[in-house]
């Protein structure tokens, strides 16, 4: 089985330049936990998950900041999603077999894979989604 057969789709992402307060509402909202980065024409550029947004806001240190809050509750320059993001962020394509996905993301330690076709973001699967994978297919034997 393809990828591109079980990826969810569209992708809700964000830009570099987006705050992170505008990718925690958006991951809030929609119950994600990580959100790939896009170009404004759909190229992948990083990802950015839960623990990425917390370590800047609680533990500023790690992102190589001093202030704890990195400007963001004092009304100056907030700090954008490009910044802490996770870069390069491994992708797949949409032909990729599915066990070759499932291989990635144990070695890569990520929740979610970005799928691309043709350098564009299409889909994005998760352990969820492989998940949900594995259990239809054990019920329809």
């Amino acid at each position: 089985m393809r990828i591109r057969e079980l990826m969810s789709s569209p992708v809700v992402g964000v830009t570099a330049e987006a705050t992170l307060e505008e990718a925690a509402a958006l991951m809030l909202d929609r119950g994600y936990t990580t959100l790939p980065v896009l170009t404004a024409a759909g190229e992948l550029v990083g990802l950015v998950t839960e623990g990425d947004l917390a370590a800047a806001r609680y533990a500023p240190a790690l992102r190589g900041r001093t202030e704890p809050d990195g400007g963001v509750m004092l009304g100056v320059d907030a700090i954008t999603v490009g910044s802490v993001m996770r870069a390069p962020a491994l992708a797949a394509p949409a032909d990729a077999d599915v066990a070759e996905v499932a291989t990635g993301l144990v070695d890569s330690h990520q929740r979610c894979l970005p799928v691309v076709d043709h350098g564009k973001v299409v889909g994005i699967v998760s352990w969820r989604d492989l998940l949900t994978h594995l259990l239809n297919a054990r019920a329809a034997r």
